[in-house]
């Protein structure tokens, strides 16, 4: 009996809009945060989630991370304390 694919719905896309330098063209990127809830199996046993991260440009995925649940909660604390480091400073510069 093979593993049953995880399911994945989509939690959060980005999308930013550029003008290319070269072309002159409207291009975009995207990032896509897609989640993997935990399931239980027939034994028994629950098995940990997932969230996936891809990254791409117009239609093209340019890379794809799959995280466990670990992996996601230290990618959220780094990226707070970036925004908060961020802030203090950006305070810090307004004070001068």
């Amino acid at each position: 009996m093979g593993a049953k694919p995880n399911s994945y719905e989509r939690r959060l896309q980005l999308k930013h809009f550029y003008e290319d330098r070269e072309t002159k063209e409207s291009r975009r990127t995207w990032m896509e945060m897609q989640v993997s809830m935990p399931e239980q199996t027939e034994e028994g046993w629950v098995n940990d989630g997932r969230i996936r991260i891809s990254i791409g440009e117009d239609r093209n995925i340019k890379g794809s991370f799959l995280l466990s649940i670990e992996e996601a909660t230290r990618l959220l604390k780094a990226v707070e304390i970036a925004v908060t480091d961020h802030e203090v400073e950006k305070a810090a510069l307004w004070k001068k």
